[in-house]
């Protein structure tokens, strides 16, 4: 595979935003789980921080990593869009202006790659993506599979680059049927709960890293059952100076 080559001289200012290409398209099985993890990495990675965007921190979705010479007819440079891409230590900004990530202009491939499982793409994802991401150089490689295995035989799949090689992680079973991994280089801890869901935990503590709503939703009923507690209390008040 030929690598595109730096422009001399050239600046994060002076990259000129590769051609806009269309959004891949999502099923159903793809969807949920893709926009789910992608908040709770988020929640994980950047804790306390307001997106939509991390100034050193990339986690996007559909974001092509560019890589190959132009095309002389159609002008435009070979790609290929993990359903999750993560970067870290690079200027987000003009990743996000130029519409693409360039492992020669950001002096490195992304950190981490993710594909979540379909049934009209499992087979690329274990396939010829991995390849290219492989060839890249992409530190470490996911895939997750909403149906708990049916297509990539494991519900959660996560591989390290070590010489040249994806080499997998080990698998770690838990309580029930959940079973997960771990990202040395993220230190985050992925599991399949099922029914679709995968979440996320420290590795040391398995503390889970949640969803923001759903941290908000425990907050809700937290406050909810505080403010039952002091009604209750001085209700109780009321009725002790009453008799």
């Amino acid at each position: 595979m030929t690598m595109p080559q730096a422009k001399t001289g050239s600046t994060t200012e002076q990259w000129e935003p590769y051609p806009h290409l269309e959004k891949e398209e999502k099923d159903m099985q793809q969807g949920f789980p893709e926009e789910d993890l992608r908040v709770k990495l988020r929640s994980a990675l950047t804790p306390g921080y307001h997106y939509p965007r991390h100034p050193r921190i990339l986690i996007g979705s559909e974001i092509p990593i560019y890589y190959g010479e132009r095309d002389p007819v159609t002008r435009r440079f070979p790609n290929v869009r993990p359903d999750i891409l993560i970067a870290l230590n690079v200027d987000t900004d003009s990743i996000w202006r130029r519409v693409g990530y360039d492992p020669i202009q950001n002096d490195k491939p992304p950190d981490v790659a993710v594909e979540i499982a379909s049934s009209s793409t499992y087979r690329n994802d274990a396939g010829r993506k991995r390849d290219i991401y492989r060839m890249l150089g992409v530190p470490e490689y996911w895939r997750f599979d909403p149906t708990g295995g049916d297509m990539f035989r494991q519900a959660v799949i996560g591989e390290q680059l070590v010489g040249g090689q994806y080499q997998r992680l080990p698998l770690l079973r838990y309580d029930g049927d959940v079973v997960g991994s771990t990202s040395p280089l993220l230190n985050l801890n992925f599991r399949y709960q099922g029914n679709e869901l995968f979440t996320i935990h420290d590795p040391e503590t398995g503390r889970e890293y949640e969803h923001p709503e759903q941290a908000s939703s425990r907050l809700r009923e937290s406050h909810l059952a505080a403010e039952q507690e002091i009604a209750r209390l001085l209700e109780e008040n009321r009725r002790l100076r009453g008799s």
